[in-house]
């Protein structure tokens, strides 16, 4: 209904939803089926939308506070924005643990195959303790998505990196070592598939064949960081 009623009238920012099969010349989001119904973004509205999403996320969850507060609980009980806020943004220890993408990453070590620390430089292969960093804090981006997963050294990650973004110069060095972990990734039926689905939620225009995919990704990730970086004034190390 928001999408129907936005505008004056009707249908006046967004067309009715049609059929992907009764569109053409569209770009859909990947896994869309002929019978799916698709609400079209145009091109510019889009492109806002992408220059804008850190915004345009904070306030999504500042109306959905306001709304929330303001819905009645089944047990009467009375909600503030303030605990919505945090229900919505505090640490996500009930997120799905990193189990999965640990044993498969355990099983690449395992077979030979050797990371890099993208801070310390740090070899790590079978043997070696290691993190799996969030590249963006898990505070800033509450999601376990394989791109934002690499390789770390543990004391670094904990005591030194902690919950801060990496600077203009420790990014440019890091580059060469998360294009390694993406290309690593590929090697595994199951993480290669993984990392698919989460760079097309994430990252749109970001594809290429096998050789040439972990090296725009990197860039692509290097650019969200400076992005959250610029936009919120975040401590970098």
């Amino acid at each position: 209904m928001p999408v129907r009623y936005a505008g004056p009238g009707n249908w006046t920012v967004f067309a009715k939803p049609l059929k992907y099969a009764e569109l053409s010349t569209l770009i859909a989001i990947p896994g869309t089926k002929a019978e799916d119904k698709c609400l079209v973004v145009e091109a510019n509205l889009w492109q806002t939308f992408g220059e804008m999403s850190l915004w345009i996320e904070a306030l999504c969850i500042h109306e959905w506070c306001l709304f929330t507060e303001r819905v009645q609980q089944e047990n009467q009980s009375i909600v503030n924005r303030g605990f919505i806020y945090q229900l919505l943004t505090d640490r996500p220890d009930n997120r799905r643990p990193l189990t999965w993408e640990r044993n498969h990453v355990d099983v690449l070590l395992m077979e030979g195959t050797e990371f890099v620390c993208p801070w310390t430089q740090k070899h790590i292969c079978c043997g070696i303790r290691y993190d799996l960093d969030h590249i963006l804090p898990v505070s800033l981006y509450p999601i376990n998505e394989l791109w934002n997963l690499v390789p770390a050294d543990p004391y670094y990650n904990s005591h030194i990196k902690r919950d801060r973004l990496p600077s203009q110069a420790k990014l440019q060095q890091a580059q060469p070592h998360l294009e390694l972990a993406y290309r690593n990734y590929n090697t595994s039926g199951s993480l290669s598939l993984a990392l698919q689905e989460d760079v097309a939620i994430r990252f749109s225009t970001v594809f290429g064949n096998a050789a040439s995919f972990p090296g725009v990704l990197s860039t692509a990730v290097i650019d969200l960081i400076n992005t959250f970086a610029d936009s919120r004034n975040l401590a970098r190390f």
